[in-house]
């Protein structure tokens, strides 16, 4: 464990049980590609109830995934440290919110297609939350959802592809847009609380919901870096925000 709120598992998921994934994902890729290639709509190669998201080259996990093959995926993760952490900090009933898991690709910055951008900083726990309905950055106590969030690189990140870039200290409020300003963030914090991890393939990052973190990217990096994002939930206790969002319960521990 990192800090209260951020674990580092390496070896979460092995190459040999990747590599079907990471084949389906590659051809998912290319064909996005294509489409992009030749004009058209990106969203004629992504699945019915799907979504691609533009900015952040991604695509919702179900595009890839069907939920038995996604049971099975949980279950690889489920088996060690990364499972336990997760379990330990939600709850033994956990659920993952499919509409909010993507799989992304983060491109070297020479590289981006149109519309393209790193993600800046932002806690997960903001999701769904309506900023513009709180103008004096008053927000209500309910305003950072519960939630752990498994980021799994797909393949080496950090150094010569993008990462992730994380403050390693639980803030237990949401920060308004306006302070998530990195030359804000580099004054508030200490140097020694920004944790950039070298990942390789079938590492994962846990994160909190009030974790701070940013995709880190660099001019130096001339590799792409694919990975995948889940984000989990208390089983009995969705969020009412979320509401609207597909959930699928993960299995009792050591079933599939």
């Amino acid at each position: 464990m990192i800090c209260e709120g951020v674990a580092f598992c390496p070896g979460v998921l092995s190459q040999a049980q990747l590599v079907p994934w990471v084949t389906r994902i590659d051809e998912q890729y290319e064909r996005i590609e294509a489409a992009r290639q030749l004009g058209g709509g990106v969203s004629a190669v992504i699945p019915p109830g799907q979504r691609f998201a533009p900015t952040a080259s991604s695509f919702t996990i179900g595009a890839i995934f069907p939920d038995g093959k996604f049971q099975t995926l949980f279950a690889a993760i489920d088996a060690g440290c990364a499972g336990a952490w997760i379990r330990s900090t939600m709850s033994d009933g956990i659920a993952c919110d499919l509409t909010q898991s993507w799989v992304r690709r983060q491109y070297a910055p020479h590289c981006y297609p149109p519309l393209h951008a790193p993600h800046g900083w932002h806690q997960d726990g903001a999701l769904g939350f309506d900023f513009l309905s709180y103008p004096d950055g008053i927000f209500p106590s309910d305003a950072l959802l519960p939630m752990v969030t498994c980021w799994i690189a797909l393949g080496p990140c950090g150094v010569g592809a993008p990462g992730l870039e994380i403050v390693t200290r639980r803030l237990g409020t949401l920060l308004a847009p306006g302070e998530l300003v990195d030359e804000r963030l580099r004054a508030r914090f200490p140097p020694e609380e920004f944790y950039r991890p070298a990942m390789e393939v079938g590492d994962a990052v846990l994160m909190r919901e009030d974790i701070l973190h940013r995709t880190l990217v660099s001019p130096e990096m001339t590799q792409d870096r694919t990975s995948i994002e889940l984000r989990f939930f208390a089983e009995d206790n969705p969020p009412m925000r979320l509401k609207g969002d597909r959930f699928l319960v993960c299995s009792e521990k050591g079933s599939v």
